[in-house]
């Protein structure tokens, strides 16, 4: 097997016969041997029987799986559900949603065939809300680059394509695998990025807006806060390092040299705020890691159940 498309599904009824029909068509002229996944997680309209009808009818060509999971877990613990399934040499994710056309499959498995680990998309088009999805998604995506080291053009992607290795290694991450893109991208060699185009939804409602942008940020915090802290704790090294050091040159221009007559009250107040801040914020790093190390010794609850494979 080439390559696993897995779709995770949460009331896409509307969606999923011309998904199916277009990545029949796009994967059926290729030259890879595939299979379809859909992960349902937790639908309440008729996706689930429609997956099972258009399953019935597919006889295996291609052939086509469904997970289903006991409720609804969200976008990434779906995804990682059907990695744990997949059996292709690639894994590819995709949305059910259409809004990027699964033409863009093709051009990331050539990626994957030049030797990159993972390939991620880049939308570009106008298919979600500027202020509600757009301007939120892009402060995310600067966040997660500090935070991570890595500055990816589109971090919120749905398009990505990744070698079975980098998900075999993922599972040994736990309830890191919640923010699947940053964990996958560190445990790979090569990473690259193609552009996808981004149409509006042409079906269906989004289960995405802003509060569940505001939920992905401080769940990228709870599962990265270890980088984070460290972080915190060397910019407070910094900041205290330049306030003891400029505190120094003053005492040292003021008494030894008398080259400053008077006190400076402010600059005094200044160097003591920030050397106490930088004490402070460096305590807190410390004590951040060390809360993270043990929270991730005693959180190993999965981040998914299935019900039932079909």
């Amino acid at each position: 097997m080439d390559l696993s498309v897995i779709i995770p599904v949460y009331n896409e009824e509307e969606s999923i016969p011309p998904l199916y029909r277009k990545l029949k068509e796009v994967l059926g002229n290729s030259a890879y041997a595939y299979e379809l996944i859909f992960v349902d997680d937790g639908s309440r309209d008729q996706t689930l029987r429609l997956l099972k009808k258009i399953r019935e009818v597919s006889a295996d060509n291609p052939p086509l799986r469904i997970v289903q999971l006991t409720r609804n877990f969200g976008q990434h613990p779906a995804l990682i559900a059907g990695f744990s399934v997949a059996k292709g040499c690639t894994l590819v994710t995709i949305d059910a949603d259409l809004q990027i056309d699964p033409e863009h499959i093709i051009p990331m498995m050539d990626k994957i065939a030049q030797g990159f680990d993972f390939v991620s998309g880049i939308r570009r088009g106008k298919g979600d809300s500027f202020w509600l999805r757009r301007v939120p998604s892009r402060v995310l995506n600067a966040i997660i680059g500090t935070v991570t080291g890595e500055r990816l053009l589109d971090y919120g992607c749905p398009l990505n394509a990744m070698k079975t290795e980098i998900a075999e290694a993922m599972r040994e991450y736990g309830q890191m695998q919640r923010f699947l893109k940053p964990l996958a991208i560190r445990l790979s060699t090569r990473v690259a990025e193609v552009e996808v185009a981004h149409i509006r939804r042409a079906a269906g409602r989004s289960k995405y807006g802003l509060l569940s942008l505001v939920d992905l940020f401080f769940d990228f915090i709870t599962n990265f806060s270890k980088q984070l802290f460290q972080r915190i704790a060397i910019v407070a090294c910094v900041v205290s390092a330049l306030s003891f050091l400029i505190g120094s040159i003053y005492l040292v221009l003021r008494f030894p040299l008398g080259l400053i007559s008077g006190p400076c009250y402010r600059l005094q107040v200044l160097v003591l705020i920030g050397f106490l801040s930088g004490i402070q914020f460096l305590a807190l790093g410390i004590l951040g890691d060390f809360v993270i190390r043990i929270h991730r010794q005693l959180d190993s609850k999965p981040i998914f159940t299935i019900k039932r494979i079909w």
